[in-house]
C-alpha cells in the first residue's frame, strides 16, 4: 500500500470501533507495511477480510516486487457478486522485472 507510504496518510478502515484493539501489517519488512492500529467489535481470526479504503489506485501504478513478495491479483466484483480474476502474476513476471 505504497500511498500510504508515499503521501504519509493513515490507513482508512470503518467502522473503526469496539473494545479489540489491532496493528495491521503487511508481509515485507517495509516500513510502510504498517498501515495502522484499528478496533474491532470481535478479535480478528485468520481469513477475516479487512478493506482499506482509498488506497489501491497509486499502489498498482507503483507496484513492484519488494522482497519478491507476491504483487496482488487484480480483480473485478461484478454487480451481481461474481468476481472475475483479471490478472494474476507469478514467478514469470516477477523474473521479466528483474531485467
Amino acid at each position: 500500500m505504497l500511498d500510504l507510504l508515499i503521501y504519509r496518510e493513515p490507513a482508512k478502515i470503518t467502522p473503526n470501533t469496539g473494545a479489540h484493539e489491532w496493528m495491521i501489517c503487511g508481509k515485507s519488512c517495509l516500513a510502510g507495511d504498517i498501515f495502522g492500529e484499528f478496533l474491532f467489535d470481535a478479535p480478528l481470526k485468520a481469513g477475516d477480510r479487512l478493506s482499506f479504503q482509498d488506497t489501491a489506485g497509486y499502489t498498482m501504478v507503483k507496484k513492484n516486487w519488494f522482497n519478491g513478495v507476491k504483487m496482488p491479483s487484480i480483480a473485478i466484483r461484478e454487480l451481481d457478486g461474481t468476481t472475475r480474476l483479471v490478472r494474476d502474476f507469478d514467478y514469470d513476471d516477477f523474473a521479466a522485472a528483474l531485467s
